[in-house]
């Protein structure tokens, strides 16, 4: 007679063998944040600069709207020629992945978040236009090349979005909807998308003067949490959101 032990890891192999490993199955998460055990004033604890620039500003705040809340600032403006990008700091081998986060726009600028960021003169940059529907995909190397323009939604300042990004091979696109709104992602069409073949990996991070907030960043849509509760709380119910990307 089989011991309960064999019995157990035989069944465990099969399963296996059937459904996948759960990073094969699922993907797995490759890193979040929700800036709550940051201290007031401080840089955020879990990333790292990824372009210096002549002002470093950047800090955990006080969520403006949402109270009890704390967020990420990046005051200075223009990044690329001023301020510091932060990146999470794991990514720099990232290939392929998804990213959820919230974001708000202080105000009406040329404004967003990096990803496949290797360096300050190489990556890729969404960013909603000083106009606020202007919401554009940018290549950043020795100048800049757009290749993607929407202008269906106005991203207003002073108002938290929930956003879902896209990068696998050379094909992107980005899902947005209000911060409150509680429907899935796989129900939203894509509002901007996008295909450049420059930059094969690298990190996610931050773009000029926005908030960032209950940031997810994951190997499949599978594995993405839902940021969307009033009080800015983060959500670690993994695997809530199924998003229905076609390529």
């Amino acid at each position: 007679m089989l011991k309960p032990q064999i019995i157990i890891t035989m069944l465990i192999f099969f399963g296996l063998l059937l459904f996948g490993s759960p990073d094969t199955a699922f993907g797995k998460v490759l890193f979040s944040d929700d800036f709550e055990s940051d201290s007031i004033n401080s840089p955020p604890s879990k990333w790292a600069v990824g372009h210096k620039g002549a002002v470093d500003d950047a800090k955990v705040i006080k969520d403006p709207i949402r109270p009890n809340n704390l967020v990420f600032s990046s005051p200075t403006e223009r990044h690329d020629a001023k301020g510091a990008i932060y990146v999470t700091g794991k990514g720099k081998d990232w290939t392929d992945y998804y990213v959820q986060w919230e974001m708000l726009f202080p105000k009406a600028f040329y404004m967003g978040i990096v990803f496949r960021f290797s360096e300050g003169e190489s990556f890729y940059l969404l960013d909603r236009r000083e106009n606020t529907k202007k919401l554009d995909f940018w290549k950043r190397e020795k100048g800049w090349k757009n290749f993607g323009s929407s202008d269906k939604r106005d991203l207003a300042p002073n108002k938290w979005f929930a956003l879902q990004l896209a990068a696998k091979g050379e094909k992107f696109e980005v899902k947005i909807k209000d911060a409150k709104d509680k429907t899935d992602f796989k129900e939203l069409a894509p509002e901007l998308s996008g295909s450049n073949a420059n930059f094969k990996k690298g990190d996610f991070g931050n773009y000029g003067h926005v908030l960032l907030d209950n940031v997810v960043v994951a190997t499949s849509i599978g594995e993405l949490s839902t940021p969307v509760e009033l009080e800015g709380n983060f959500v670690t119910n993994w695997g809530s959101v199924k998003s229905g990307y076609t390529f």
